[in-house]
């Protein structure tokens, strides 16, 4: 998830572990590990562009670096406050708790995760969660906040954490309950309408649990729909579909360009062939919950490929230029409350 969650989570999992022998100090240490795995970022100015796809998220996410940071930053953390009476195994719990659960909610997200760094660069993605997600992030700033004008031996204190500690549980528990009515939905749905599908998944919308999109495939085509926990009884299903347009392919098989962007969206990639250039394609990622508009889709990645001789060339594409963020976020909130019946009826840019 964001930074910012990952550090208030981080910051949680000190108040919780070790404020009774380091005070203030545990929620600072804790925001400071919560950071740590995604400090990878500071090597991405000196990568090439195909190597950033598999470096963020990577190795410092993975269980075996997870270990190492437990032994050697508790042993650390344990001499550094053994005055405190902090001991190696309280202090590596704590480095545990809080490097896990920061690759834990990395993997509720659609981006996904290489837990099995260096042996296996698979992603793990549960798509249970947004990236961003406010319900999730702000009572757990307010609780952090509110904890530190509470002596580190009061109970209010306990209970303030504790409480975030259950929201946060609890919500996750909810999303998770909320990702089975959504699929079970989207069965019925397909079945409704004949479509047999090879694979599917669903996904939160931004910053919410109650809206979800489906992204499924079936001979040849995609096939995206939306459904919100408001939506009423009489609401029509929407059923976007279009070809994958995967043949397309067929002249960049050997490219590790496009192998590395068909790697990074997990395979559920669409490609259109650019205009007016035979040597180019799109390859859009199509995981990840388009903006919307009345008018238009948004995707949220995207790339131009292009054959050079025996070479191949990609560039970010990013279509958001002239997007009015606070039209498009009301947009998403009428959708959310089961509202917006045009949800689905603007263009994509290349249509």
């Amino acid at each position: 998830m964001d930074s910012l969650t990952q550090a208030a989570l981080g910051a949680l999992c000190g108040e919780l572990t070790l404020r009774k022998q380091l005070g203030w100090k545990a929620p600072a240490w804790g925001f400071f590990f919560g950071t740590l795995p995604d400090l990878d970022v500071i090597a991405s100015p000196f990568l090439e562009p195909l190597e950033r796809l598999g470096w963020h998220r990577g190795l410092s996410h993975s269980v075996l670096v997870m270990i190492v940071a437990t032994v050697v930053f508790g042993y650390l953390l344990a001499k550094l406050h053994r005055n405190k009476g902090v001991t190696p195994v309280q202090a590596g719990g704590f480095v545990f708790l809080t490097w896990s659960t920061h690759v834990a909610i990395d993997c509720f997200t659609t981006y996904g995760t290489q837990i099995y760094e260096p042996f296996n660069n698979a992603r793990v993605a549960w798509n249970n969660m947004s990236i961003i997600d406010l319900s999730f992030t702000v009572p757990m700033l307010i609780a952090l906040v509110a904890v530190l004008f509470h002596d580190k031996e009061s109970r209010k204190r306990t209970w303030i954490g504790r409480s975030a500690a259950i929201w946060l549980c609890f919500y996750v528990a909810a999303s998770f309950s909320l990702k089975h009515l959504a699929n079970c939905h989207f069965e019925q749905q397909l079945a409704a309408k004949g479509i047999a599908v090879e694979r599917m998944m669903t996904a939160p919308t931004l910053s919410n649990i109650f809206l979800w999109r489906m992204l499924a495939e079936s001979d040849g085509h995609y096939y995206i729909s939306y459904w919100s926990v408001f939506d009423g009884p009489d609401r029509d299903d929407d059923l976007d579909h279009f070809p994958t347009g995967h043949q397309h392919l067929a002249d960049f098989a050997e490219s590790a360009e496009v192998q590395k962007l068909i790697w990074f969206s997990q395979g559920w990639h669409q490609v259109v062939p650019v205009k007016d250039d035979p040597d180019s394609l799109l390859l859009i990622d199509m995981r990840f919950s388009e903006s919307h508009s009345p008018q238009k889709k948004i995707p949220a990645f995207a790339w131009q490929v292009t054959r050079n001789g025996s070479a191949t060339e990609f560039h970010n594409v990013s279509y958001r230029k002239g997007i009015q963020v606070k039209k498009t976020l009301a947009f998403l909130g009428q959708r959310i409350q089961g509202r917006a019946p045009n949800w689905m009826h603007g263009q994509w840019p290349w249509e």
